[in-house]
């Protein structure tokens, strides 16, 4: 499984992971875009200020990476995401691109498991739109510091499925759309 299960049953969250090459963004500071392997552009942004550094590092790089990535809805349905983990590809993959051969190669960041796959897990309370499910992740408060839910809309449906049911999701990513996998209904209303 490319993406690790979640710490609780009822935990909400929107977690991904990506593989692409990311690049900066001129005149800004903590912002690039990450493109993917068909040709897609997202924004990013570090998740965490600690993470700045290693986003840096990335950028300046320009080889492709494994991410673990929040998905976040940008203005004009543009799909962004919020890296929160930075993975060098795995052993193999580096070993194709004749990277392993260079004896002063180190990577940068710890490698991705073998196999490893696109994905998307989503998990919250459920809302049917117009062929679409919206999902509300509500945010864990950081101290006295409480965050809106966020709300994610993916593209298909759940057959039978009810209103404010609590879901676990599965879903890719096509274009700027999360589409909806498979899911299974975790908390009835």
């Amino acid at each position: 499984m490319s993406l690790p299960p979640p710490q609780d049953p009822l935990q909400f969250r929107a977690l991904g992971l990506v593989k692409g090459l990311l690049q900066p963004i001129p005149d800004t500071y903590g912002q690039g875009l990450l493109i993917t392997e068909d040709g897609g552009e997202y924004p990013v942004t570090p998740g965490r200020v600690p993470l700045l550094k290693r986003f840096g590092r990335c950028l300046e790089s320009n080889q492709p990476h494994w991410f673990y990535v929040n998905p976040q809805p940008r203005p004009n349905q543009v799909l962004g995401f919020s890296i929160i983990k930075i993975l060098s590809l795995p052993e193999s993959e580096l070993e194709a691109t004749g990277q392993l051969d260079d004896p002063d190669f180190e990577p940068d960041f710890p490698p991705a498991p073998e196999g490893v796959e696109e994905a998307f897990n989503i998990r919250g309370t459920i809302e049917a739109r117009n062929g679409a499910v919206a999902v509300t992740i509500q945010r864990k408060p950081q101290g006295n510091k409480h965050f809106p839910p966020l709300i994610l809309e993916l593209q298909g449906f759940l057959p039978g499925a009810q209103d404010h049911e609590f879901w676990d999701l599965q879903a890719e990513r096509e274009a700027n759309e999360l589409i909806l996998v498979d899911g299974t209904c975790i908390m009835g209303r």
